[in-house]
């Protein structure tokens, strides 16, 4: 909607942020077509020109409801305000004592019955979300100022967003996502590297040769006691391996637990392989762990042998422990960060099955999509599995994701008996479900799932190009030949990004790897 309108001045971010919500946003249309040409500016009276001007004649706030009811209805003060709390609280008996008071005030005012009704007809949809104008500047200021920094300076603003939601593992997520989107790499925690929070360290391959360091805080289990034991051993000399590393640190801060986790999510890769470190911890503490206290205490091994072990062979970690699979690896990695790092780009992952899908998470609000069929690709991140007090049949609460955000699943026992199988730790599938609200929060109630693998050739088997928003007309033109071109039994859906239009092609095509990515060159104009 901002691509559409070309905002020029604070008063249209403010508009927006005050229209995009139920109700209101029904008039974005036409508060874009009204600040592209000024000869559509029109005014319901003009009396409401004095407070209607900036935002070209349509009521966007509450402040203009409240104005509206004063200068046309004939309210005083004290009055509007009753009439704001009873707009704002939807309360039925309140509402149609106020509808027939502003009315009969209209009228009074020399407003025809008609117009009255008319007039007040265009204030309803402010029920319970209306945006009061101070509010919504606030935001629309945040909103400029914060989108000028990510445009400006986005490897600086995603280090400073990623430090910011650092105990929010589905924030951290998001914003890593978004950082890989962006081109900006995401560097592992490392012992001799990371600090309290995520940094920014030269790195030519990334954007404006610039990458992220995964913060020490990030990691579960590592408090700030043992972060500041790491960084003031680091600042003599930095690490030179797990054993120099257990005889330099605090053991009492630097417990076992936060060995375990350091060496879980690699932060300590560059010693040797977490199987091994894991290993070997037990022993390597047992020998030449620093005691606690200020007096420095020798373990079994003098400083010079720690030294000499630690640059030689380091003969206390483990060298026939075969290391973890890539699957358990990022096991452990999603339990300590909340994702994982090393594992494929969620992208990258749900691209086989990207076809098959209506929406992006991000896309899905209660607002805007509620009741709505979706479908979303996405990979399964966290199942939990309850039995029914009423049936004592099984069912499943499922966290998904893709590579825009995360939402939460319900999976009823009818649903659930038949795709049990599917509810799987990081399994990719297509959700199809119904948007539905939970605290305020999106939720989808499931009600069919998808794999790679699913049959082809079913009635539902159909699939969904995304169409961006600001594509040409000779874009699409060539869209279409390049699916002629490709004959087959699938029929193709049409979705355009940024509105509810969807179109069904005519004909039928046969889906390939080698068409998505053809399909991709034209619609990123580099065909």
């Amino acid at each position: 909607y901002l691509k559409e309108l070309k905002p020029t001045k604070v008063e249209d971010l403010m508009a927006m942020v005050a229209l995009y919500r139920p109700g209101p946003m029904a008039q974005i249309p036409e508060y874009i077509e009204r600040k592209n040409n000024p000869a559509k500016v029109k005014y319901f009276d003009p009396r409401m020109k004095e407070y209607l001007k900036k935002t070209y004649g349509l009521i966007v706030y509450q402040d203009d409801v409240l104005m509206t009811a004063i200068k046309i209805a004939g309210y005083d003060w004290e009055e509007a305000d009753k009439f704001r709390k009873a707009v704002g609280k939807k309360i039925p008996k309140e509402m149609e004592r106020q509808k027939k008071k502003f009315i009969e005030g209209a009228i009074k005012n020399g407003m025809s019955s008609e117009k009255a009704e008319e007039l007040f007809k265009l204030i309803e949809p402010f029920s319970g979300y209306g945006f009061n104008k101070a509010h919504a500047t606030s935001y629309g200021m945040l909103a400029y100022q914060t989108a000028y920094m990510k445009a400006n300076y986005p490897v600086e603003f995603m280090c400073a967003l990623l430090s910011a939601e650092a105990g929010d593992k589905d924030k951290i997520s998001a914003a890593i996502n978004e950082s890989r989107r962006m081109g900006i790499k995401i560097l592992p925690p490392d012992i001799n590297e990371s600090r309290v929070n995520f940094t920014i360290v030269p790195d030519k391959e990334s954007l404006d040769g610039k990458a992220i360091r995964f913060g020490l805080s990030a990691i579960k289990n590592v408090g700030k006691a043992a972060i500041e034991a790491i960084l003031k051993a680091r600042e003599e000399a930095k690490f030179t391996s797990f054993v120099d590393f257990i005889s330099r640190v605090d053991s009492r801060k630097v417990n076992k637990k936060v060995l375990e986790s350091l060496i879980k999510v690699g932060a300590m890769s560059a010693f040797g392989k977490r199987a091994a470190l894991l290993a070997s911890l037990d022993e390597v503490r047992s020998k030449v762990a620093k005691p606690s206290g200020s007096t420095p205490q020798q373990g079994l091994f003098s400083q010079e042998e720690i030294a000499k072990s630690s640059q030689v062979s380091q003969p206390l970690i483990s060298q026939d422990v075969a290391e973890f699979s890539d699957e358990e690896l990022q096991t452990l990695e999603r339990q300590l960060l909340g994702f994982s790092l090393s594992a494929r780009p969620l992208g990258e992952l749900i691209s086989q099955l990207s076809h098959k899908a209506t929406h992006k998470i991000y896309e899905i609000s209660p607002q805007h999509t509620i009741g709505e069929t979706v479908r979303v690709a996405a990979v399964v991140s966290e199942v939990r599995i309850v039995v029914t007090k009423k049936t004592g049949q099984e069912m499943a609460f499922v966290r998904i994701e893709d590579d825009t955000g995360s939402i939460d699943a319900v999976v009823f026992p009818k649903i659930y008996r038949s795709t049990r199988d599917l509810w799987v730790d990081n399994r990719v599938l297509v959700i199809i479900g119904r948007v539905d609200s939970r605290e305020e929060a999106p939720t989808l109630i499931v009600e069919a799932v998808e794999t790679k693998d699913s049959q082809k050739g079913r009635a539902e088997d159909n699939l969904f190009i995304r169409i961006p928003q600001g594509v040409r007309l000779e874009q699409l033109t060539r869209l279409k030949k390049l699916l002629l071109a490709h004959p087959g039994e699938q029929t193709v859906t049409l979705v355009f990004e940024g509105t509810n239009k969807k179109m069904r092609l005519p004909f039928k095509i046969k889906w390939s790897e080698n068409l998505a990515h053809l399909i991709s060159e034209v619609l990123e104009g580099t065909a």
